[in-house]
């Protein structure tokens, strides 16, 4: 099978750090490190030009834009190399003025202090402003976890915090301001940045084209997991078993946020399937949604699917409400295909096992080429690598494997799978971690 080659990380890494190229032909250079404190101011600038760039691309890669997923192979590595990116850009635009003072303290705490506190001169306040706004959210996300509603919300702060950046850069006397293509490339990255911001989370609702279906039912499959059916109102969704989507109901007693949910019915179906569990205050409600309630979605997104692997010969891992992308992929194998699948489900116990029965159906019809495997953590079954080997006879670099489960679960499988020689690009994982 041809190897794909996504160069979503190469492209970020080299837009993070164009910055510092453009810094170096800056007709000033000459002059730089001359000192022990002029070099500390360089290094302050540095790490302000590409904590600033992060910010930029940081912003491109939250707009859920169909062509960024591609270059990552789905949404949800897009969505890992956000954080990644968002830490690091916070870490340099913290470190940005920090180092200058070491030049423009006059070598004193006192005279730190003085230059890092607000004063009169606005573009420099305009950079503080945006740096106190940048560390409230990222305290909020990091350590203390709002519920998704309102982390959701407090998020959207994220372009006041890069308005204020915007602003300090233009304005600011430095490289940026003296030399015309380092001015050219971060005003123009910056309003890229903003574009793709004012685009998804300002005015989303206007620009981004979601699709409408309908409720048609809602079934209860259990005491916290149910199942939504709905059916197009207009526009059909075209879709790959694996999927997900963002879906917002509207209904005021639910609430307007959207949230990701795989879709567990099939691309020819007219009706779109989606199973939720209890586990928030938004998920909690959703089971009372009625019959005739619009829902709204974007999507699909993400590339968890079994044609994307090298090999025919898998493994697929699910834990609890994990179980339902392979749902949608389950239904869509054909024998003549030739896939040989072995399904680890891992539940608490058999009636948390959702859809189990129909998962069995699915291994007659395909004369136990696709096999099930429940794994009932009350009977004190734990799934392990090992486990894996001894029960599917199979465990090797000619197996792709299929994980979506907690992160915890995920990580500790990949260790285990990388200690017996499983390379890290037969492994694929799908976390709703955002």
């Amino acid at each position: 099978m041809f190897k794909r080659i996504y160069l979503g990380w190469p492209i970020v890494l080299l837009l993070s750090f164009i910055p510092v190229l453009l810094w170096v032909q800056a007709p000033s250079f000459s002059s730089r490190f001359i000192s022990f404190s002029a070099g500390m101011a360089d290094l302050g600038r540095l790490f302000g030009l590409v904590g600033a760039a992060m910010f930029s691309v940081n912003l491109i890669l939250s707009a859920r834009l169909h062509f960024v997923e591609k270059f990552f192979n789905g949404l949800n590595k897009v969505y890992i190399k956000h954080a990644l990116v968002g830490k690091t850009a916070f870490v340099l635009m913290v470190l940005h003025p920090l180092f200058l003072s070491v030049r423009y303290s006059g070598g004193t705490f006192s005279g730190a202090i003085k230059f890092l506190s607000f004063g009169p001169f606005l573009p420099k306040t305009y950079g503080q402003i945006s740096l106190i706004i940048f560390i409230v959210l990222i305290v909020l996300t990091l350590y203390l976890r709002p519920k998704y509603n309102i982390w959701k919300w407090t998020h959207k702060f994220m372009g006041m915090a890069f308005f204020f950046a915007s602003l300090h850069i233009w304005f600011i006397p430095s490289d940026v301001a003296r030399y015309m293509p380092l001015r050219i490339y971060m005003l123009g990255l910056a309003g890229v940045g903003l574009a793709a911001y004012l685009y998804h989370t300002v005015f989303g609702w206007l620009l981004i084209r979601k699709f409408k279906y309908k409720v048609v039912n809602v079934i209860t499959l259990n005491s916290n997991i149910f199942e939504i059916n709905m059916e197009p109102v207009n526009r059909v969704m075209q879709f790959i078993p694996g999927q997900f989507i963002f879906i917002n109901f509207l209904d005021k007693n639910i609430g307007k946020e959207s949230h990701p949910f795989s879709i567990t019915s099939l691309p020819e179906d007219k009706k779109l399937s989606i199973i939720s569990k209890t586990l928030g205050d938004h998920t909690s409600m959703l089971g009372n949604v009625l019959p005739g309630t619009i829902a709204k979605i974007e999507g699909p997104f993400g590339a968890f699917n079994y044609k994307n692997a090298k090999y025919k010969d898998q493994i697929w891992i699910a834990r609890g409400i994990g179980i339902t992308p392979f749902l949608s992929m389950a239904k869509s194998l054909k024998k003549e295909d030739g896939y040989n699948i072995d399904l680890y489900y891992c539940v608490k116990n058999q009636g948390e096992a959702v859809h189990l029965s129909e998962l069995e159906n699915i291994t007659i019809v395909l004369s136990n080429k696709f096999k099930v495997i429940p794994i009932y953590s009350e009977q004190g079954v734990r799934i392990d690598a090992e486990a894996i080997k001894k029960t599917s006879g199979r465990l090797s670099s000619n197996n792709d494997i299929f994980i979506c489960a907690p992160p915890a679960m995920i990580k500790a499988l990949k260790e285990q799978f990388a200690a017996k020689g499983i390379s890290k690009k037969l492994i694929h994982s799908e976390e709703f971690n955002f």
